[in-house]
């Protein structure tokens, strides 16, 4: 098994030669658009497809840049700075700042890393490859190496690979027989609330249970707090009662009205004579949250840069977005929701 360190850089970047004619491109992830795609050969390009755009302006410093890389094929990246960072004082020492979305990154200015950014105008972390006949029909393959892209002085050329530096991120036996005993419960729980589960993945529409259930979770994330299994429970039908009492205020015809209580009345009812269900699937949700905290908070233990999260009161330290685990062409992202998801809906991005 593969680990790399997910960045929080923005916007993300997809760059590399066409494999049809080997000229150099740069583009979001419009560049695989089934329809239309917009793919970035130059100044042109950008104009025409992000015209007065921020995202245009990006483009075209990428354009400069990243062309100067020894990039053999297609790879996608997220953009870390546009122009070389500012020097900040922490704790008394200078570092290199730079804020691309949601977290702030500061590099000791006097360190191997600190000197290859120093010298740079561009930063960007590479995380994925392509590969195919045509853009079209490129595949992804998570993982990059980036050790051949290190040579031009103008762009710094992060790595995403996790190092477990001395076992630092390794499991005790205490620790290993913890997190089975949490993924054995979790198991045991979601196997009780299949048939919830079931029903939550097949619901379609903007008020369907699981659409509805999305809302409400990442309404619990901006609150800071998972409540217990009952809590959500009980705080998820006070949820969809209070989401349809606000759509039936809005009908404007007694038929429009009462067919939206009809719909509310079905729901609610299916939410408790499904109940047990969905307790144990809750249940099982939670404990899967708990054992991936278990394991982020050992991976976090190695950190080379600074990770902050900046507010009115200042920085104060947190952890990096999350972790991608790849085996056998397969990702699995850990994040931490309560950390890094919560801060993405309420903390200002610099990039525009």
């Amino acid at each position: 098994m593969k680990v790399t360190t997910k960045w929080d850089g923005a916007p993300a970047i997809i760059c590399g030669r066409n494999p049809q004619t080997g000229k150099f491109f740069v583009g979001t992830k419009s560049v695989f658009n089934k329809v239309d795609p917009k793919i970035v050969y130059s100044s042109n390009d950008a104009d025409k497809y992000y015209a007065g755009s921020t995202v245009g302006d990006i483009l075209k410093k990428c354009l400069v840049y990243l062309s100067k890389l020894p990039i053999e094929g297609v790879l996608q990246g997220d953009l870390l700075y546009q122009s070389t960072p500012s020097v900040i004082s922490q704790d008394q020492k200078p570092h290199y700042r730079f804020k691309p979305n949601t977290i702030t990154y500061t590099i000791p200015k006097y360190s191997a890393l600190g000197s290859k950014v120093g010298g740079s105008k561009l930063g960007i972390v590479f995380h994925t490859e392509y590969k195919g006949d045509t853009i079209s029909t490129m595949s992804a393959g998570f993982g990059c190496n980036v050790s051949g892209l290190q040579g031009v002085k103008e762009v710094a050329v992060f790595s995403s690979e996790f190092q477990n530096i001395n076992g630092m991120a390794n499991l005790s036996q205490t620790e290993k027989n913890a997190l089975n005993a949490v993924i054995v419960r979790s198991e045991r729980d979601l196997r009780s609330g299949q048939s919830f589960l079931n029903d939550v993945q097949s619901g379609k529409g903007p008020f369907s249970i699981p659409a509805l259930f999305k809302v409400y979770f990442n309404q619990v994330v901006r609150g800071g707090v998972v409540p217990t299994s009952e809590g959500m429970a009980k705080g998820f039908g006070a949820f969809v009662k209070s989401k349809y009492d606000s759509e039936i205020v809005k009908k404007k015809t007694p038929k429009a009205r009462n067919d939206w209580r009809s719909r509310r009345r079905a729901d609610l009812k299916y939410l408790n004579s499904n109940k047990t269900q969905m307790l144990s699937a809750f249940r099982g949700f939670k404990s899967l949250m708990d054992a991936k905290v278990q394991i982020i908070n050992k991976l976090v233990k190695i950190k080379s840069v600074g990770t902050f999260l900046e507010d009115e009161n200042g920085m104060r330290a947190t952890s990096p977005e999350g972790f991608v685990a790849i085996k056998d062409g397969a990702a699995l992202k850990l994040v931490d929701r309560l950390e890094f998801s919560r801060a993405n809906f309420t903390v200002a991005k610099d990039w525009g």
